[in-house]
């Protein structure tokens, strides 16, 4: 085969797998306009009527912003945590160094309703089962071995001899941290918090052992909703969905330079 026609086989597979991966958005993107009231593509007219039928729903409303703040919440942590724990791992190689970073990522190997078995076990022994708590707990628990290992990942890219260079001019560990660590650290971070967010909002399982009355997440509430209702309601909040996350990382990129930062 020369080399003309590898170059085209190629971009043929690629092709293949970018409309495979984007075929979910090609059909529920138009079907949230459908005008008629089942769940169908090709859509059958135009009309807006689901997207008002999201909005004017408080149960829609509610869990989108419970999803949000746990999201937020949960990112944030795990961020903090997550740096300490790497930072740790990397630069002081504690005792036990493999062992450790194993347990740290342990969550990811676990089927989720095992986990969420366990965990609704223990939070409900702590008093903490069906609260707002329970569910950052849990959500953090998710969502920290992805923050761990991006970061892990990135320090170990980053030369030491930066840091003591530092030191030599007289910055003490929290000034060379803000001023030279964090600065390198900005891209493994950026994709943390970016998997944390969506893990965390994406997350079914877990949140449907540990959510209670008045305490229901966005795809719960979906579920709940595709229960009774099979229209355009859902093509509609993942339309809305697609938007909201395509104009964040627009105004990620505008802000700190995304593709700059993973080029």
């Amino acid at each position: 085969m020369t080399a003309g026609a590898s170059d085209r086989l190629l971009g043929a597979y690629v092709a293949g797998i970018v409309v495979f991966l984007a075929l979910p958005v090609i059909i529920v993107v138009p079907s949230a306009f459908s005008a008629h009231s089942s769940l169908a593509f090709p859509p059958n007219g135009f009309s807006l009527k689901w997207f008002a039928n999201v909005f004017s729903s408080p149960a829609f409303t509610e869990a989108f912003l419970l999803s949000v703040s746990l999201a937020l919440l949960s990112s944030g942590i795990s961020a903090i945590v997550g740096t300490m724990a790497a930072i740790a791992l990397v630069r002081h190689r504690p005792p036990g160094h493999d062992a450790l970073l194993g347990l740290f990522l342990a969550p990811l190997i676990f089927p989720a309703i095992v986990l969420a078995a366990a965990l609704s076990m223990v939070l409900g022994s702590l008093g903490l089962l069906r609260t707002f708590a329970g569910l950052v707990i849990a959500h953090v628990l998710v969502t920290l071995p992805y923050m761990i290992r991006t970061v892990f990942g990135t320090l170990s890219e980053i030369d030491v001899a930066l840091e003591e260079a530092a030191y030599t001019l007289g910055a003490n560990r929290w000034r060379t941290f803000r001023r030279v660590t964090l600065p390198l650290l900005r891209p493994g971070l950026l994709a943390g918090v970016t998997f944390s967010m969506i893990i965390s909002f994406d997350e079914f399982t877990i949140s449907l052992f540990l959510v209670g009355p008045g305490l229901r997440t966005l795809p719960l509430e979906i579920y709940n909703y595709t229960d009774a209702n099979i229209d355009p309601t859902i093509a509609a909040i993942s339309t809305l969905l697609i938007v909201v996350t395509l104009v964040g990382i627009i105004i990620i990129e505008r802000l700190v330079g995304l593709g700059k930062q993973f080029a």
